[in-house]
């Protein structure tokens, strides 16, 4: 591979990884070299190409904020932080709520595709008052900024709604138990993700009046509606793909990757070690460094046992 071409690629490399962002796959092409892109389930691929004018980018995919995100990426533009002045804040297209709803709770979740670490379930109710403030602010989604504007996102957020949002984190331990349970019941992860944001849904509702809720969608619809029961027939639920285009989940997953960050931090404090977010780099290493260190007793602790890397402990 030509020198210049693998220098932009490997720095496109480490661009993905700041932004939490997946590389699934590689492999070279004609002409140059492909990257396949994926968050949340969702992929873009990015084809490098070097001919006689240079480098050149093609990024294919739906149109989506990871879309966006990659294609800026790619073209060596820098991100911003978001909320700054030049700043370059990928904008909430709003249209999730209807009209007439001024009042709504947001959900969405973060470390579903992270080995290592919780899972983490988050919701915000908001007004629309609110969500003119957190649009200012720069609260958009949460794959679209960096770790750094997240912790100044979240405890604007959580200063500003207070007790209108919640935040359930599964560290891993109690996660592997609630996921054998649920496969032991024919169940998966997302009947286990649909139970997470039911109960931060009934809690809210427990204390306020809330007529509209709106979640990220991760699969089908009965995954969350089955956890709300009594309340799903009161309440109009509306399950989206991109919800985060709505500021309540939004924000929703600003705190839930907030949370999750600082969960990895007080696991590397614990043991001593650095555990790697998402699902390919570093994995193998990191879990070989810590069987040497801790056992595979403990592994139960640290990482989620549904991922195929665990598969040599079935």
């Amino acid at each position: 591979m030509d020198i210049q071409l693998a220098n932009r690629i490997e720095q496109f490399k480490k661009e993905l990884s700041a932004h939490q962002v997946h590389c699934s796959r590689e492999k070279d092409i004609n002409y140059g070299h492909q990257i396949v892109c994926m968050v949340s389930g969702e992929e873009a691929t990015v084809n490098f190409y070097h001919g006689k004018k240079g480098i050149s980018v093609v990024v294919q995919g739906k149109d989506s904020p990871l879309k966006l995100l990659i294609r800026r990426l790619a073209s060596g533009e820098t991100m911003p932080e978001a909320g700054s002045a030049s700043g370059i804040a990928v904008p909430l297209a709003g249209g999730v709520r209807p009209a007439d709803v001024q009042r709504w709770i947001g959900c969405d979740e973060s470390g579903k595709g992270d080995v290592f670490g919780p899972l983490v379930g988050a919701a915000c109710l908001i007004t629309s008052e609110e969500e003119k403030k957190l649009q200012r602010m720069g609260v958009c989604d949460s794959k679209l900024l960096t770790d750094k504007t997240i912790a100044r996102l979240a405890p604007a957020i959580s200063d500003m709604l207070g007790s209108r949002c919640v935040i359930r984190v599964l560290m891993p331990k109690e996660y592997n138990i609630q996921y054998e349970m649920l496969r032991a019941d024919h169940k998966n992860l997302n009947h286990l993700l649909g139970n997470l944001h039911a109960g931060n849904i009934r809690v809210l509702l427990s204390k306020y009046e809330c007529p509209c809720i709106i979640v990220d969608k991760f699969g089908k619809d009965e995954y969350v509606l089955s956890g709300l029961r009594a309340e799903a027939a009161s309440h109009q639920i509306i399950q989206v793909p991109r919800g985060e285009r709505d500021a309540a989940v939004a924000a929703a997953s600003i705190l839930a990757r907030q949370a999750f960050v600082d969960a990895m931090a007080a696991l590397s404090d614990h043991y001593g070690m650095t555990f790697p977010k998402g699902a390919f780099l570093r994995i193998e290493e990191t879990i070989r460094t810590f069987r040497d260190a801790y056992g595979d007793s403990r592994l139960a602790d640290v990482g989620k046992l549904n991922f195929k890397t665990f598969d040599f402990l079935r």
